[in-house]
């Protein structure tokens, strides 16, 4: 990280304050009640788009609008049905498509395959044309000596990973179940924002179901064993169970529309750099009108949108540097990450030549407790100037670049979400489907708080201040990646190393 140091000086010079007034301004019209929330396939969703698109497009950046295909399933529960041995069992989910199979199951532990580790659950195993039940989690996350990163979370945790990870090998659907020792927050406590309907995108092919523990004694009673026999020994106990089972999933409406990513590209210089960008990314999407309830999403993001909009403008005034700078506003983030997912797998720059990502998510609330983090997270007493770095676990170069790029705004940055895993924050934002890529990959994070989700997360409550900061921290660290300096190493961590 040394050849990183040259360029601080000569960056701090250049550092230039935001225009905190027409940040504000793009915040108003993001959050108005016009907006509906951002939410996708909503209308909403399209106009703001459209503002940001125009925001990069006036600053004088390249513009792609890139567009995915979603799908609004909502489910005939009355119609489907999940039976084993012809014994109907409880599930929870839903798919894009109807889906009518019947087929072997097999146990695949928790569903992992993690050469870093020496750990594959499917390693011998036949999944073609089969129905696969995997845990949740990963192995020994209570064990601080875990090989997966200890207390904290790796990438393969990740269901969508799990659920792609089978889908590559054959099988027909994928059905979870929740591990015993997970050290997960209880979920969501407002009922207000359930939804009857679940959104999907194209690159998910088959169904993902999950079981409650009284199903998955029904088919396995003896699975705990097995999973306990994991935990202990950090190798697979996958299976094949004996019997059959049905899966029926009907669906009494489909819509069908169209997610969009907003990217402004501002090139480089280097002729030889010109593949090596650095992306800059938000979300701009947030939830859907409820009732009488709107969404307004000031913090979650329209605070991460306006502040990429305003270093677009900030970088594009000053004049290009040696890398390119592309400017990112991912959709449908709160579906799943479906927007990011998109890009990472149809970038407009191979992956494997990025040079890192800096994502901004929640970056204008201080942090306090919810009654998710309460007793499960220990916060600093003042955190009105607290930023958290989460997945530099993956990249310590990055970890590195950050803390010597805040030197200038002195912001006090925070690393701890790597090393837990009650919130599940690592895979909670646009960064992680390029840390799944082996993209050094950060989400700059204020923190959990009150009201996230809620309709009171509303412009008068955030912390101007801390935005500002923020947008200073990343102009800083982008401009050190993009004027020429080495390249922030990946690599994937293992607590026993250390």
């Amino acid at each position: 990280m040394k050849q990183f140091g040259y360029l601080l000086f000569a960056a701090a010079l250049a550092a230039q304050s935001p225009d905190m007034a027409r940040v504000r301004t793009d915040l108003a019209h993001l959050t108005a009640a016009g907006m509906h929330g951002r939410a996708a396939l909503e209308p909403g969703h399209d106009a703001a788009a459209k503002y940001v698109e125009q925001g990069f497009r006036d600053a004088g950046l390249a513009i792609t609008v890139q567009e995915f295909n979603l799908f609004r399933a909502f489910p005939d529960a009355g119609a489907s049905s999940v039976a084993w041995n012809g014994r109907a069992i409880e599930y929870r989910g839903s798919f894009r498509r109807d889906v009518d199979a019947e087929a072997p199951v097999v146990f695949a532990g928790y569903g992992i395959t993690a050469p870093e580790y020496g750990y594959d659950d499917y390693a011998g195993l036949d999944v073609k044309g089969k129905i696969v039940i995997v845990l949740d989690r990963e192995p020994g996350e209570p064990d601080r000596k875990s090989p997966f990163l200890g207390r904290g979370l790796t990438v393969h945790s990740a269901s969508r990973i799990k659920r792609l990870n089978a889908q590559r090998r054959g099988a027909l659907a994928l059905l979870t179940v929740s591990s015993a020792h997970s050290q997960a927050a209880p979920g969501d406590p407002n009922p207000a924002r359930g939804s009857a309907h679940t959104m999907h995108d194209a690159i998910v092919e088959i169904p993902q179901l999950s079981l409650p523990a009284e199903s998955i004694a029904v088919i396995a009673p003896s699975y705990r064993e097995w999973q306990n026999t994991i935990d202990r020994t950090y190798r697979p106990a996958s299976r094949t169970i004996d019997g059959t089972m049905r899966i029926r999933l009907v669906n009494r409406e489909v819509t069908a529309g169209k997610g969009r990513n907003v990217i402004g590209v501002l090139e480089g210089t280097n002729q030889t750099r010109k593949d090596e960008p650095v992306l800059i990314t938000s979300h701009y999407d947030h939830l859907p009108d409820k009732g009488s309830h709107s969404y307004p999403g000031a913090n979650d993001n329209a605070s991460g949108t306006v502040a990429v909009m305003e270093l677009a403008r900030q970088f594009a005034a000053r004049g290009k540097l040696e890398r390119p700078l592309v400017f990112i506003s991912f959709g449908a983030e709160e579906n799943g990450l479906l927007g990011s997912y998109w890009y990472a797998a149809h970038p407009l720059v191979p992956l494997a030549k990025t040079l890192a990502v800096l994502n901004l998510d929640m970056v204008a609330r201080d942090e306090a407790h919810t009654i998710q983090t309460r007793g499960r997270l220990k916060l600093r007493s003042k955190t009105s100037d607290v930023i958290n770095l989460v997945g530099v676990a993956y990249s310590p170069d990055l970890a590195e670049l950050l803390r010597r790029a805040n030197k200038a705004t002195r912001l006090r940055l925070d690393e701890k979400f790597d090393h837990e895993s009650s919130q599940n924050t690592l895979w909670r934002c646009d960064h992680f489907p390029f840390l799944v890529e082996g993209v050094p990959a950060v989400w700059l994070f204020g923190g959990w708080h009150p009201g996230y989700h809620e309709p009171v997360d509303t412009m008068d409550r955030l912390n101007y201040t801390k935005l500002g900061m923020v947008i200073e921290l990343t102009a800083e660290a982008a401009r050190i990646l993009a004027s020429g300096g080495g390249r922030p190493q990946f690599r994937s961590m293992n607590e026993r190393s250390k």
